[in-house]
């Protein structure tokens, strides 16, 4: 979508609508399904294309008295969100894996459905972050830094093959959000970059090598997170940018990626306050609740006839606007979502019951119906297939693209801020002694485990202390003196804990304990968060962000440090922020 073609206008006579409105004039991708075969769906069934509900697979099938197929007939879900933390609940009860209890319970899902089922996961830096068989990929915001459309576009099919073979046909990224607040907590290096036009060729690409694995992608999150420093997991958030910053910015992404055919669109709990009037109770609401953002907006200004499906109904944001979850799952749909995540069972019983009652039109379940059966057949998703033929096996060149594509990428997104003190290469033979340091939430050894390994292949000495206490190391500090050098590690991540960017408590003393060190001997390494060095670790002389903790970024750190691959990646975010100042 070009910049010209997005525009604003504000109605003349200031007694009508001030609302702004967008003219869209080059219309982009078009769904438009030759099948309408969902027109013949039951009330419930209709319903059941609505809904991506998460795989408590062992309750489920309680309610079906032992029997999916019964649980399916009672409630024809169309779509089911697999999750591993409520399989591990029953390894030891089945005394097998969590892997094989979800591959088991996706054939019976998918034996028991009328239709093909939507089998999705975030996966946004690969299956291995979950499921060890597979692999990590390095963070969102490692594209950014590499800055290679081509890179983008094996990332995309990398993850999407891996999926496939475990079953999954709906991946929920590329994260199309900008990291524009270093405050922020929930995007950080999730998202490519801050700027736009750096993000726009990556994810687009990101976005067409999924999709030519046959596997559904999801725009995440419209109308745009990274603005505010609010976590929409804890509260409502806000994309406060005027109504040229956001046309300028996300507007633009955005648009350009339904041009470029996105096929789901997620909407997130965040406002858009220059483009909202209408509030409940009080407040603006977010789109995940707002048919001015979903309907007005998206649907109709911005002629996106996709899939709009919602971030997970479980969530701070988009609480508080109405009684409870299953209320707002339902005023979600009423709003202009098509399919809605993590609803409860109650939420078919209760769409059901308004439409029979005349309360919710049929016309807006027959909208969202109609678009998912659009979505249904671009990626072959209306004829089943047998059960055992849903996971596609991966060849040996694909295994082979995958990592060469995790390394290629870690190797290429590295980037070194500073080296004051022309410090690279190290060698053994002049820095033999280090003691690596990792700081973050979460940590343990086991975590930096690859890069310790990697120094001693090489021929030093390492030791490793996670988050030394300063109250424990002030009185002996000098005895660290021992060390040639010593490499900061530092790794935050949203959830790890949920509530900051940045360090508390013992984190922060394991800070405070580096930096009584002599300054000239100290590292600093970025495994996630791109402004943790510039803010704890300033006067470091050497100074490097890798973006992810993944094995193949860890071995590409350690490589570029020692010499052996150069570093060629450009920040791909403003550092040193005046908020961090």
């Amino acid at each position: 979508m070009a910049l010209g073609a997005l525009t604003f206008t504000q109605c003349d006579s200031p007694k009508e609508n001030t609302k702004k409105t967008v003219v869209q004039e080059n219309v982009g991708y078009k769904f438009a399904a030759i099948d309408t075969s969902w027109k013949n769906l039951s009330v419930r069934e209709k319903i059941g294309q609505t809904m991506m509900v998460v795989s408590q697979y062992y309750d489920q099938k309680k309610i079906g008295n032992g029997d999916m197929k019964a649980f399916m007939e009672k409630y024809p879900i169309g779509g089911f969100f697999i999750a591993r933390w409520y399989f591990d609940n029953y390894q030891k009860q089945y005394n097998t894996s969590s892997e094989n209890l979800i591959a088991a319970a996706m054939k019976d899902y998918y034996a028991a459905a009328k239709y093909p089922l939507f089998f999705s996961e975030d996966f946004e830096r690969g299956l291995g972050e979950t499921y060890p068989k597979y692999t990590h990929m390095p963070a969102e915001m490692s594209l950014g830094a590499a800055n290679s459309p081509a890179l983008a576009y094996d990332f995309g099919k990398a993850i999407a093959s891996e999926a496939k073979e475990m079953g999954f046909n709906w991946l929920l990224h590329p994260v199309c959000d900008l990291n524009m607040n270093p405050l922020q907590e929930l995007v950080i290096e999730r998202s490519v970059s801050d700027d736009v036009e750096k993000a726009i060729p990556i994810l687009k690409k990101q976005m067409e090598g999924i999709h030519e694995q046959n596997v559904i992608s999801t725009v995440k999150h419209f109308p745009g997170d990274g603005v505010t420093m609010r976590n929409q997991h804890i509260v409502t958030t806000a994309n406060t940018l005027s109504e040229d910053e956001w046309k300028a910015t996300f507007g633009k992404l955005f648009g350009e990626m339904i041009d470029d055919g996105a096929a789901s669109i997620m909407v997130g709990h965040i406002q858009l306050p220059f483009y909202q009037q209408e509030k409940i109770n009080g407040q603006l609401p977010p789109a995940t609740l707002s048919k001015e953002l979903m309907v007005d907006l998206l649907k109709n200004k911005m002629k996106y006839n996709g899939v709009v499906i919602t971030d997970a109904l479980n969530m701070g944001g988009c609480a508080g606007y109405y009684k409870n979850e299953l209320e707002v799952s339902v005023q979600c749909f009423v709003a202009g979502a098509d399919i809605v995540l993590w609803p409860s069972l109650a939420y078919m019983d209760t769409i059901e019951a308004r439409i029979n009652r005349g309360e919710i039109p049929m016309s807006r379940l027959d909208d969202a119906v109609s678009r998912v059966w659009a979505l249904r057949e671009r990626f072959g998703l209306l004829e089943k297939v047998s059960p055992d033929s849903i996971c596609t096996p991966m060849s040996e060149e694909t295994k082979t693209l995958v990592k060469e594509t995790g390394t290629k990428l870690a190797e290429s997104a590295i980037t070194l801020e500073e080296d004051r003190n022309s410090d690279i290469p190290l060698k053994p033979d002049m820095t033999k002694k280090l003691l690596i340091v990792p700081v973050g939430y979460c940590l343990d050894e086991g975590k930096f485990s690859v890069t310790k390994q990697e120094f001693e292949k090489r021929g030093f000495d390492v030791t490793m202390m996670v988050n030394p206490h300063f109250y424990d190391w002030g009185y002996r500090i000098d005895s660290l003196d021992y060390y040639d050098k010593i490499i900061v590690c530092f790794e935050n991540r949203y959830f790890a804990p949920l509530g900051t960017p940045f360090f508390k408590d013992k984190e922060s003393f394991g800070v405070w304990t580096v930096n009584m060190t002599d300054p000239k001997k100290r590292i600093a390494i970025s495994y996630s968060n791109p402004f943790l060095n510039d803010c704890y670790e300033g006067v470091a002389p050497l100074k490097v962000n890798a973006y992810s903790i993944d094995a193949f970024t860890q071995t590409a750190v350690v490589k570029a440090l020692c010499g052996e691959i150069p570093f060629t990646a450009q920040s791909p975010v403003k550092l040193n922020p005046d908020a961090l100042k």
